[in-house]
Parts: structure tokens; sequence; C-alpha cells
């Protein structure tokens, strides 16, 4: 208060009379006795700021400034670490600012800065930071890294959240001038806002959520939570649609269509009819030039930054280069110099838009519109006459800003990807759901999800449930010419809704249960908005990370998908490819349920080298490959649930589903249980089924004498899936003469998580009973000797004849196993231990009905260890994993390529000491590896080498593993 009532931000209006013609001047001082003070004037100086490539120098104001709030009163004499501000008033020259000490608040604040008070059962929090938890229920808003602020407040019966955030550009390098360091000021940008409350009313919580993330423009009129386009936002030149087969996998009849033309400004246009191209399915583009010398042709990926295929997450970028050459060859334009002309006819047919045409399998039909001579486009509807399997999507193409005058149609045009817009409901094939359907054209501005929740807990009883709906707004980009008019065009809008309902009696002996589900088709968490930026890999100061953005797209998502549930969303930034500044895609890998140990390390990289641990010398005693693994498995795509990686939202359910699951399970004792459920499932306009009757009985008993864990179970099921499930793996190649201490080895790079691979779902449940058994023991029959079997093994009889999607299914069985067996022992001697392992695995996948082999492998490991003390903190270790005629074997049977045989020995020096509270491990070592190949086309990756090393690390004790 006392220094509250010294400060006075008003100026005085008088001032008193001096008698000398003379002013003061500062005088004389002697610093002897008084302390030195630097002026205490605004000073600018030279400061370093910290940044994430590492720190620079930048120019700042290097001194306390007196802050007043806006009724101006005195608050302190401090800096500025992060402010937000969004105004609205006519000829700004921009509207939002946004600023962060990065100094400070990168280093020092750790990018949270947090406000909060409270008393008795009252309170609230208020966080500004950089990754914060953004969780209000699994239908509307789920983030693990939102840039922005968040209020929350609770009081005896109601919490409340809200959230905001400029998610466009938050802020982690300035583009400005050096005098804004830190400071981002913005016309245009995206913002998300979202609130929740929940009432506590004893056992009985009821939620309400709200979220919208909408593009705005800070100096224009109009700003609504519907969004608006960009001032940048491209004129479509021509307007692609495709009609293609919804299941092209089924093998069954596709998409019909007869007629498809556009409604213009809200009048049919029969006049603007389209060209149509017939190709297939991945066809490869046939844009490039062909190579004097040598006559080979030389692609150019024109819808790829790196190269084929132009796809994002399912998302797909037509061939439109592709397509207008082939018109323009029709018209007899020579296009031999740009296209590889006998592949752009072979494979890009041109079709007559008359009659009925088919679409089939992987077969695609192209409806190109050319709207280069309307004089006046507000919006813009399709048309079209469909029926049978279909599905329905649009594209636009527009002129590349800065390319209007290029002569390649690939310089000169860009293309949003394939937006769908219809599909048909279930799988027809007799023409029944012909229809005329109609469908607006226009590019998102905005999108709304909100829903309500409850939950219901009692001793006996849970319930739990939530009814969502979304609704994405968009706009044409309307034009007059080659003038925009993007707020003459009328708004169009998107929604669709989706529920679930869980309930859970528990009773003496047992439980039983239900849930409830409909992903309907329209709902979604997602929107799509243009970037405008150089093509190809460019600094975007605007979004402060050196990014490489697929097509000018970014793809904002309420719902993340993060199905290992770390701090990374599984892809960051919507669109973004690969950054050297954040992680494009998860830096570590996405890994579902392989952290067993909550350490934040996945258990088959406990290293956190980016090589799996199945995959290492020494290591992969303790590590199976994810073949190897047994857990539940749903939906019957041969992946276990708890590890599945997709590309979609996490959902609780999965999108464009319905169905219901009824389930009862009775405790036989303490340590078994009984389990029969029923479940059936259909994909609404997907088409398709799952449907599971099943029976699991398991034992599990830990800790008894001699047998440390013993795990049985058996589950018996009879199933009927075709719909299919892909999914995701991080997979790493084979030995590449890496150093096993250090792992580093030149000439290859690897990045962290490994390589992305999308396992395709090969259908083998669509009718079937399935057998699964899963028997693990661990024992100890005396001090030092350690035992580990698992047996896996699952018996699938596919039962023959017509399946209910119309194709035949010959009867067979497929039988998989697995088998892990090691063997570890451990002898002391005073200062000398001797530790051998032995581990042997064997994978094999048969067709019975065939009599033939699908996967067969086996893996011999054989490990011996001897440690040494040589002093209090010096040990001597060798360790050899192979040698002479017992080596480590990779015996592949199917792909006999993959066979090889390692002999690795390595020894080492290692001191482990104290230095100032710190432990610090420091390691001498030889290490000799020869890895052969037993296909002699693989003999040039063969080696036999040394290497030498040296390594200090130092660590922290208390934040060590306790072994």
């Amino acid at each position: 208060a006392d220094a509250e009532e010294g400060k006075h931000p008003a100026v005085s209006e008088v001032v008193a009379s001096r008698p000398y013609l003379r002013y003061e001047r500062p005088a004389y001082r002697n610093f002897v006795y008084d302390p030195f003070q630097q002026y205490p004037d605004h000073t600018w100086s030279v400061r370093t700021v910290g940044s994430q490539q590492g720190g620079g120098v930048a120019l700042g104001l290097d001194r306390q400034q007196d802050i007043y709030d806006p009724m101006g009163n005195y608050l302190s004499t401090a800096y500025d670490l992060f402010y937000w501000i969004e105004r609205r008033q006519p000829e700004q020259r921009w509207g939002s600012e946004l600023f962060k000490d990065w100094s400070a608040w990168h280093l020092v604040f750790s990018n949270v800065a947090v406000a909060r008070d409270g008393y008795g059962g009252w309170g609230y929090s208020v966080l500004a930071g950089d990754g914060l938890l953004a969780r209000f229920s699994p239908l509307t808003l789920s983030k693990t890294d939102l840039n922005g602020l968040r209020l929350d407040l609770s009081t005896p019966y109601v919490k409340f959240t809200g959230v905001g955030s400029r998610i466009a550009r938050p802020n982690r390098e300035t583009y400005q001038p050096a005098e804004n360091v830190g400071q981002i000021e913005v016309d245009h940008s995206t913002m998300l806002v979202g609130a929740r409350a929940q009432v506590d009313l004893g056992r009985l919580s009821l939620g309400v959520n709200g979220a919208n993330l909408h593009s705005y423009n800070s100096t224009q009129p109009g700003n609504r939570a519907r969004g608006m386009l960009r001032l940048d936002q491209p004129l479509f030149e021509w307007l692609i649609v495709r009609v293609s087969d919804d299941a092209p996998e089924d093998g069954r009849g596709g998409a019909s269509v007869q007629e498809v033309g556009l409604v213009v400004n809200g009048h049919p246009r029969p006049d603007l009819q389209p060209r149509v191209i017939r190709h297939r399915a991945g066809a490869p583009s046939q844009v490039g030039r062909t190579l004097s010398g040598s006559g080979d042709f030389l692609p150019v990926y024109y819808t790829s930054l790196s190269g084929p295929p132009g796809y994002y997450r399912g998302r797909e970028i037509p061939l439109f280069a592709d397509y207008l050459y082939r018109l323009a060859h029709e018209g007899g334009a020579d296009v031999s110099g740009d296209t590889h002309l006998e592949g752009l006819v072979a494979n890009f047919a041109l079709e007559t838009s008359g009659g009925i045409l088919r679409a089939d399998g992987p077969d695609q039909l192209i409806f190109l519109f050319d709207l280069q001579q309307e004089p006046l486009v507000e919006s813009v509807e399709v048309e079209a006459l469909v029926g049978d399997d279909y599905r329905l999507e649009w594209a636009g193409v527009y002129v590349y800003p800065g390319n209007a005058g290029a002569a390649k149609y690939e310089q000169r045009f860009r293309s949003t990807f394939f937006r769908q817009a219809l599909r048909s409901r279930g799988r027809v094939e007799d023409g029944s759901n012909l229809r005329r359907v109609r469908f607006e054209v226009g590019e998102n501005t905005a999108i709304f999800t909100y829903s309500a929740d409850m939950h219901l807990r009692l001793p006996w009883l849970e319930v739990s449930g939530e009814y969502a709906r979304s609704t994405v707004y968009g706009r044409y980009p309307a034009r007059a010419g080659e003038q925009p008019l993007l707020d003459r065009s009328p708004r169009i809008d998107q929604g669709g809704s989706a529920y679930f309902v869980n309930a859970l009696h528990r009773f003496g002996r047992g439980r039983v249960g239900a849930e409830f589900f409909s992903m309907n088709p329209g709902f979604t968490t997602e929107m799509e908005t243009y970037l405008a930026r150089d093509y190809g890999y460019r600094s975007d100061r605007a979004y402060g990370v050196m990014t490489n953005l697929a097509n000018e797209s970014v793809i904002w998502r309420l719902v993340q998908d993060n199905e290992d549930g770390d701090r990374w969303p599984d892809v960051l930034l919507g669109n973004v490819l690969g950054s050297p500044q954040v992680r494009a895609r998860e830096g570590d890998g996405v890994f579902p349920g392989q952290d067993e140990d909550r350490d934040g390390q996945v258990d088959t990289d406990q290293n956190f080298n980016g090589i799996p641990d199945y995959e290492e010398t020494f290591l992969m005693y303790a590590v199976e490959p994810n073949d190897y693994a047994y857990g539940l498995d749903r939906n019957n795509n041969d992946e276990p649930d708890h590890r599945e990686d997709d590309w979609a939202a996490d959902y609780p359910y999965d999108a464009d589903q319905r169905g219901f699951h009824l389930f009862g399970q009775l405790n036989l004792g303490r340590h078994g249980s009984l389990a029969l459920g029923r479940y059936a499932v259909e994909a609404l306009s997907g088409g398709g089924r799952n449907r599971s009757t099943y029976a699991l009985v398991n034992y599990r008993r830990e800790g008894v004498m001699r047998v440390r864990r013993i795990f049985f179970e058996n589950q018996f099921r009879r199933v009927e899936d075709d719909i299919p499930d892909e999914f995701n793996e991080y997979v790493l190649g084979g030995f590449e003469g890496i150093d096993a201490y250090t792992q580093q080895f030149e000439g290859a790079v690897r990045r962290l998580g490994g390589i992305l691979r999308v396992h395709p779902d090969l259908l083998y449940y669509q009718d079937s009973y399935v057998n699964e058994t899963n028997l693990e023991g661990r024992f100890r029959p005396f001090a030092g000797l350690h035992l580990v079997q698992k047996l896996r093994l699952r018996l699938n009889w596919q039962q023959g004849g017509r399946l209910a999607n119309g194709l035949f299914q010959r009867q067979r069985r497929l039988d998989f196993w697995t088998w892990v067996s090691q063997v570890e022992y451990g002898l002391h001697w005073g200062k000398f231990s001797l530790k051998p392992q032995f581990k042997f695995l064997v994978l094999r996948l048969a067709d019975q009905g065939a009599g033939s082999v699908l996967r067969s492998e086996s893996r011999v490991i054989p490990i011996l260890k001897l440690r040494y003390r040589l002093m209090t903190r010096s040990a001597l270790q060798v360790g050899v994993q192979g040698w002479g005629p017992l080596p480590y074997r990779l015996a592949d049977r199917t792909e006999k390529r993959n066979s090889l045989e390692l002999r690795t020995a390595v020894i080492t020096l290692t001191n482990s000491s104290r230095y100032f509270g710190y432990d610090m491990q420091t390691i001498v070592g030889l290490q000799r590896e020869e890895l052969d190949w037993d296909d002699r086309y693989q003999s040039f990756r063969n080696f036999d080498g040394w290497s030498f090393f040296v390594r200090n690390l130092i660590g922290f004790t208390e934040f060590g593993r306790v072994l």
C-alpha cells in the first residue's frame, strides 16, 4: 500500500520558479562510498535472448518498468512476460498481438506461468503456457499441446474451465523487427475458444461442453465465430469431381453415375459440360521429361514435396496436371516435352459424359469443370444422378500466386486435397438407391462442437454417456473475373452427431455391462484451412517453425490423434510434414501400450536411441517384436487393441460406426474369471459389419513359492468381420554395422521413432471360428536361475461359402503361434560374476488347408556376460552375443533374404564416481562385430569390424532406476 501511494502516474502541472538563468545539470559524484548506479533512463542495450536454435543476441529493453493496470493503479516494477491482445476497430494495421519474453518464458518459466487463489471450497487458477492439457470430453475437445490460456474455477458444486488460443501463430519466435523481440502482430489467424461447466450432485456429475475453432481477419469487418476466408484465399479456375467405388476392396460392383453438373449462383448450368477422364487408383503421374541420353522417364512429383504419392493421412492430391495435359493433347497440343505421352494416353482415358458410367473397384471417374471464363461466381453446387456403392469427392484447382504466366500446368496451378462430399449408405449393387444428389462446394472457415455428458457412480452401478454435435462452416471463394469477393458468397454448413452410453452393474461375484454408441458419418472435430507459402521447404516465421507444409493446407483438430497418451500428438500442427524445430511426426515414435513401467520411455527402446531393443545386441534378451505380443483384438486385424496405432482422432469408438456390446463376467475364485459377451457393429456409410460372440476365461497367479508368475487366458469367439481396419507400425531395418554401445554409424540416418509402415487389414475373419490361447510362466527354481516361457496359439477356422458381402471364401484353417523361451543363470564368486543367458523365439503362420507356410522365423540368442570388480569404483566387463559355432541366428524361412548370423564381443572398463552430488559414469571399451547374411545377394552388407569408444555420462542418483 505504501508503494502504491508513492506512485503517481499523473504529470505535475505546477513547476516552481527558479532564481537563476542557468539550468541545473548533473553534478560531480564520487563512487568510493556511494554505490554505483546505471543511468535510470530509457536506455536500449544488447541482451541475450534464448531460442529454440540454442540462443542468440537481440536488442531488448534491459530495464524494469513501472506497470499499471487499466485503471491506472500501480502494480509492480517489472518486465512484461506475456500478453495477448485482440482488437477489432476500423483502419488498424493488425488486431491480434501476442508477446512472450522468450528468454524468461522458455528458460525460467519452462513455458508456463500460473496464477491461482482460493479459500475454502472456492478457488481459481489461470494458466498461460505452451503444451497445456485441454481435455473437456472425448467428443468435443482433447488436446495435449494447447498454446494459450486456460482458466479453471471450482466451487463446492460447480466446476468451470475456459480455454483460448491463437492456435495458428502460437509465437515460437518473432518475425517482426528486432525491437519487438518475442512479439508477433498479425491480421489473419485462427483462434480456438472453448468452455466446460460441470455440476456435481453427489454421485451424479453433469457436464456441458463447447469448442469453436475459426479463421478470422482482425483488420476486416464481419468477424464472427463462423469464421471467414483468408484475404489471400485462392480462386478456383477448375473444379474436379471424382466418383469412385466406396469399397473398392470388396470386389463387388461400385458406383454408377448418369449425370454430373454444376449449379452456379443458384442456377443450373447445363452449358458447363464436364470433361471426363477414367483412370485407376494409384496410377502414377506421367508429367515429367524423358532423358535424351538414356531414354528414361523422370517424373515431376508436383503433388508431393519429396516424392510419390501425393497423400497425407488418407487425403489425396489429385493429378490435376496429368488431367489438364490429357485434355490439351486431345485438343491437338503437343505435350510430349512435358509428359510421358504414351503413358499419359494409356493411363488417363477420355470418356463421354453422356449415358451411364461405372466406377468399379480401383476405377475412378474424374469430371473436370472449367470455370476460368465465368464472369461472376458466388456459389457452386454439384448435382449428380448416382447409385449403387458410390463415393463423391471434389477438389479445386487454382493459380499458384506469382506463377500465373507459367507455361507448364504443374507450375502454374495447385490443387486442394480431395474432400469427401457424399457416400452411399451401405454397399448397394442393385441400383435401388439411384437418386439425384446435391452438395455445396466451399473452403472451411470454422467448426463448432458441443455436447452434454453425465456420469453416475453408485456402489452397485456406474453409468456414463455423452451426446455431441458438430458443425463445419465454409464459403466458396467468390470472384468477379479475377477480383475476389470473399464476403459475397453464402455460408454453407455440414453437421453430424455422435453419442455413447456405458453401463456397468456389479454384484457379489461378478459384473454385467452394456455399451451403445453411434458415430454418425457427418460428425467430425477437424477443419482444413488454406495457408499461402512458397512451394517446398522454407522458414515459416509466422508459425515460428521450419515447416514443409503439404499442399498449402493446415488441418486443425479439436480431438487429436494421440494413441500413446504422451505430451506429443502423433502428428503436430495439422499438416506439417517435417521440421528441425518441432517434431512434425512425434519424435519418439508412436508406441501405444508399450510403457507399462510408466517411466516415460517406450519399453521396446529403453535407451531411447530410435532402434528397437529387440534389434540391439544384449538388449534383445528382454524384449520381443510386436508380433509376439498378446492382447484382445476386438476389430480383428491381428494387432492387439492396446497397441494399435491409426490415423484417426482418438474418439471412444471408430468413426462411421454404430453398434452395441453386452458382456458379463463371473469371478472363479480369487485368481480366475469367466466372461461371455456379444457385440455387433456396422459401418454406416462404408458398409460392412463386425459381429462377435465370445467366451473368455483367464487365470493369473503371482509369487507362489518358486513360481514368480503364471498367466493363462483362452478366448473362443464366433466372428463375422468385413470392416477393414488398417493400422500403423514404426519399424526399422536390420543390422547396418552399428556400434553396439554408442549406436552411431555413418552412411545412414535413423530418425527417432523409426519408419512408419501402414499395415492393411487382410480380413481373415469375415466368417470364422477363432480360438486363441496365451500361456506365460516365470519361474525361479533356485537362487540365480530364472526361467521364462511364453506360448501363444491362435486357430482360425475360416468357414467356406458365400459371405454376407457377396464374396466367396474357401474353407481353411490358419494357425498362428509364437514361442519364447528364456534361461538366465547368475553366478558370483567374490569380485567375479558370470551370467549366461539364452533366448529362443519361434513364429509361424500356416495355412493348413493349402498345406503352405505363410510366415516362419526363429531367433537363437546366446549371451555370456562376465564382470570383475577391479576396485571400489571400477569394473571390467566382457560381453559376448554369439561366438564360434553358436552365433546369434535369425532364420526367416519364408523371406530367406532376411536370414543372418551375428557375432558380437564387447569389453569395457567402467568407472562410477560421485561429482558434486552427481553420478558420473565413464566407459572405455573395445568392440568386435561380425555379420554374415545367408543370401548371397545380400553379401554386400556383410562386415567384420572393430571399434573403440569412450563415453562419459552424468546423472542424478535420486532419479535413477531402483533395481
